[in-house]
């Protein structure tokens, strides 16, 4: 691949991190031609994307699976009001492209799991962590072990938050330093709440750890793993090692679970109303134009089409966002197997059985 270089007008934009000797010209020129993935654009992925963008990384995937909502806004300084209910990643790549225009912004509306992390993180330097539940976090894992990609771990809750770098074959990975951890036993934002400083405390480090790899300079927290508490004004920074008996790195034995798709998941609900994510377990190219159509057709009420998703009113009160991959969002509705039974006779207007 052609190495790319610096303009006159890159120069400029970059001017007053180029003089830094932690970066300098030769590291901007190896930002420009470097490769991430952002998994998640929440809390932590939104000002991760914002700041790799305006320093200059020459490609970056965002990957997220939700649309804006407006208990994000406090906090999701990527998103405005006008954005409520559109895909994240369709806002991100609007505003991303409008700060910077000599870069490439790759979006990606997908489920992260087993079935999709490895193709959504190929061919990237490194995976930047902003995604909020452990069963993603442990695909994408497992996933940056099998591709050997460096993964910068982070999470954030209340006031404190925490990082590890994790470089495959050369120190721990997540399952050994977190064995066996579950979302079920852990807190989340919408129970304990998240204070929006810890967000940005916790990701402007993940930035500075990718663009230490990117820059090829030594990551500070390869083998460390570092809490840090804002109420306290405390930093811990603990050492992490290799696990002998982790499933994923060592000599442990993995233990596949068995899933039947498409997934339903209830997560956070929002303005009181219960909501569901479903996961087909795989990309379905959606059709938006096409799939709205036939659904006004049969007397479908259409909230609005994008280039990314479709939205439509059910049962009154309720609303069904779907993405362009095939994820489907319903909100309103108070029974799982109804939202599914919603989902999968749309899902057979999209394969036409």
């Amino acid at each position: 691949m052609e190495r790319k270089t610096i303009t006159d007008d890159e120069f400029e934009l970059y001017s007053r991190q180029i003089v830094l000797n932690v970066i300098g010209f030769e590291g901007q020129e190896k930002l420009k031609n470097s490769r991430v993935a952002i998994v998640g654009l929440g809390g932590l992925g939104s000002p991760i994307a914002v700041t790799l963008t305006a320093m200059g990384v020459g490609y970056i995937r965002i990957i997220d699976r939700d649309i804006v909502e407006k208990s994000n806004l406090h906090r999701q300084h990527l998103y405005t009001f006008k954005d409520i209910g559109y895909p994240k990643v369709e806002v991100a790549l609007r505003r991303l492209r409008e700060m910077n225009p000599y870069i490439e912004i790759d979006p990606h509306p997908l489920y992260i799991n087993d079935s999709t992390a490895l193709e959504a993180i190929k061919e990237v330097d490194v995976v930047l962590d902003g995604l909020d539940n452990f069963k993603a976090r442990r695909a994408i894992n497992k996933a940056c072990y099998k591709l050997s990609i460096p993964y910068i771990y982070a999470s954030a809750i209340e006031t404190y938050g925490m990082v590890s770098t994790l470089i495959p074959g050369e120190g721990p990975c997540l399952e050994c330093i977190f064995p066996n951890t579950s979302d079920q036993n852990l807190p989340t934002c919408s129970t304990v709440g998240v204070h929006p400083s810890i967000l940005q405390v916790i990701s402007s480090i993940e930035v500075y750890e990718a663009v230490n790899l990117l820059t090829k300079r030594k990551p500070r927290l390869f083998g460390k793993l570092l809490i840090y508490d804002l109420e306290e004004l405390s930093t811990n920074l603990l050492e992490v090692k290799k696990s002998v008996n982790c499933p994923i790195c060592g000599e442990g034995k993995i233990m596949e679970e068995k899933i039947e798709y498409p997934e339903i998941e209830e997560v956070c609900s929002r303005e009181g109303k219960i909501t569901y994510i479903i996961n087909p377990g795989q990309v379905i190219p959606v059709e938006i134009k096409n799939l709205s159509q036939k659904l006004y057709n049969e007397g479908y009420k259409i909230s609005r089409t994008t280039d990314f998703s479709l939205m439509f009113k059910i049962d009154g009160n309720g609303t069904f966002s779907l993405l362009k991959t095939g994820v489907g969002i319903v909100e309103g509705l108070n029974s799982k197997e109804y939202a599914l039974k919603i989902y999968e006779v749309i899902l057979r207007k999209i394969l036409d059985y």
